[in-house]
């Protein structure tokens, strides 16, 4: 072949080219003959012959997007600075532009704080304008072991938006109970923000909440809550402390645990379950911080149950042996099941977008209630015990049967608010006429009265437009036609006449029909303000406090937060900075387009 590709070569003129491509015109040949083609192996290509070296310079206002672009992608996947010198980043950079000059981490780190101080003055501009702020606290640990408090700011924006803003993330280095109060006010001062444009906080425990619910209350008249996502945690980890309970479980966790970590046990469940013509499934270890967790391994193995006995059975000859649940276990898992799947139905309900805020807590909680009550009356004595204590933890944080307590939480006021609630059937008459008084002396408070005047010289003038007016009809018209005065001697006072315009409105708002459950009450009032804005002006303010003090998703589930997974990594100089950023940057863009 060699001989041949020189003769042409010499004696013929052809180039190499030419001698390629017919052979690649005779490999499309022996193609369409049917004949196998030759196997070509590419040559490997590297990058520095790639990069095309007659690229021009690269613009400053190209370097600028790009190294935008970059700090972008710092705060945005919650990146070290330190990316900036990773060999595999500089290379990509090198090829897609070989001209740009890739800045050092000490610049990024510049840019970063300019970046931060313009969106704080942004957001902090913002917030002069909100009439309320509820503020939560989100505590963490880092992979270095350092306790953080995330401290964030919610809000109802001027298009009737829940907004979530981070606004400082600082060590906690003093658990002290009035450590938190002097946090948050010194975190608002950094904002301006006044401590009376503030109406609650949501604490991310319980244990914060005793421990300074009451200072917040009387230095700065702050009501407190506790993170409904991690009270309703709590109220079910008390309510399976039955001993059988947590006996069941546990032997339901070894075999788990027998089956992820033996390949050989994994192998024969999967082959079983071929052989049975049934889907290819995989048991479900449980996490003790997050109960919906329970629920997904009870339901898994319970789904694999006689798969998973024979297994087992078989296996009893082996050293991996692994005691099986007895059946009277097997009935319990199966008899818990509708106890936790009525809880994450609640807890589905309260992690939808519409139901964010703390109106909706409260009618969710009396419906939990109520249907553990009713739907496990017939079950045995264990689960009716644990029932009967998931409920009593329930109603005791909560203070649902004391009706004093529940006055004062301002979810109950929150849901009264809420077209989807205000009928508040889940309290006696009388509590809800204390809240509709209380309501309503909220809005007299918020607005000035007119200036009232003494009963009898209302009588008096009461008296004397009757005369002038009876005078009038009888001159005009010889005859006494009565006048809307006269009427009131038959019916009382018309009790619109005196009601200020303020009350009007509470009144008419009440006399809407009650919304279906679906209603977004966002965008509810978002169309009914016009008609109800000293209302909704209230509701801005009870509507903007969550339920959650993380999202909901975290809160309530046990899903796979990579932001929350992420930012532990983090270096402690830059992620109060990164964290606000990467939390606020895209709302306040939003902002600054929805004004233009």
């Amino acid at each position: 072949m060699t001989s041949l590709r020189e003769h042409l070569r010499r004696k013929h003129n052809l180039s190499e080219l030419d001698l390629r491509q017919s052979q690649d015109e005779g490999s499309s040949s022996s193609e369409s003959m049917g004949q196998e083609p030759e196997v070509k192996k590419n040559k490997p290509v590297s990058i520095s012959e790639l990069v095309l070296h007659d690229v021009r310079p690269c613009s400053e206002k190209r370097e600028e997007v790009i190294s935008d672009l970059i700090l972008g992608m710092v705060f945005r996947d919650l990146q070290p600075l330190s990316l900036i010198n990773n060999e595999g980043f500089r290379r990509l950079l090198g090829f897609l532009d070989s001209s740009y000059k890739i800045p050092s981490s000490t610049l990024l780190a510049t840019s970063l704080r300019h970046k931060f101080t313009l969106a704080k003055l942004q957001l902090e501009h913002y917030l002069h304008s909100v009439p309320s702020l509820t503020l939560s606290t989100d505590t963490w640990t880092s992979q270095g072991k350092q306790t953080y408090l995330t401290i964030v700011g919610h809000f109802i924006d001027c298009r009737w938006r829940l907004a979530r803003c981070v606004l400082k993330t600082t060590p906690q280095y003093n658990p002290a109970p009035d450590y938190i109060g002097e946090l948050l006010f010194s975190v608002i001062g950094e904002f301006g923000i006044s401590s009376k444009a503030v109406s609650c906080v949501v604490h991310d425990s319980a244990g914060s909440l005793l421990s300074s619910s009451r200072l917040l209350q009387e230095q700065f008249g702050w009501s407190s809550l506790c993170c409904a996502g991690r009270m309703l945690q709590l109220c079910i980890r008390l309510g399976l402390q039955v001993e059988q309970v947590q006996h069941t479980l546990s032997v339901a966790r070894r075999v788990v645990n027998h089956f992820i970590h033996s390949t050989r046990a994994n192998a024969e469940l999967n082959a079983k379950l071929a052989e049975m013509n049934k889907e290819r499934l995989t048991l479900v270890m449980d996490a003790a911080t997050h109960w919906s967790s329970t629920l997904d391994m009870c339901e898994r193995l319970l789904e694999l149950r006689w798969t998973v006995s024979m297994v087992l059975e078989e296996d009893r000859t082996g050293h991996l042996t692994v005691p099986n649940l007895s059946d009277h276990q097997w009935k319990l898992l199966q008899d818990l099941l509708p106890i936790l799947k009525t809880l994450k139905v609640a807890s589905s309900f309260l992690s939808e977008e519409q139901n964010a805020s703390v109106s909706s807590l409260v009618p969710c909680l009396h419906g939990v209630i109520t249907a553990l009550m009713h739907h496990h009356s017939d079950q045995g004595c264990i689960v009716r015990t644990v029932s009967a204590k998931i409920r009593s933890e329930i109603a005791k944080r909560w203070h649902l049967p004391d009706d004093d307590e529940m006055m004062e939480s301002p979810a109950i006021v929150a849901s009264f608010l809420d077209p989807r609630f205000k009928d508040l059937r889940f309290l006696s008459a009388d509590t809800r006429d204390k809240v509709h008084n209380k309501v309503k002396n909220m809005l007299s408070s918020a607005v000035p009265s007119p200036q009232s005047h003494s009963s009898s010289s209302s009588s008096d003038e009461h008296n004397a437009t009757v005369h002038e007016l009876g005078s009038k009809h009888r001159d005009r018209k010889g005859s006494h036609k009565p006048s809307q005065c006269e009427y009131d001697l038959l019916f009382g006072e018309d009790p619109t006449e005196r009601m200020p315009e303020i009350h009007q409105q509470l009144e008419s708002y009440l006399a809407e029909p009650l919304r279906k459950r679906n209603t977004n009450p966002f965008e509810w009032w978002r169309n009914n303000e016009h008609r109800f804005p000293a209302v909704a002006s209230l509701a801005k303010q009870y509507l903007a406090i969550p339920a959650t003090s993380v999202s909901a998703a975290t809160a309530f589930f046990c899903s796979s937060n990579i932001p929350d997974q992420t930012r532990s990594a983090l270096l402690p100089d830059d992620i109060d900075q990164i964290l606000f950023l990467h939390k606020n940057f895209d709302y306040i863009e939003s902002l600054k387009r929805y004004r233009q």
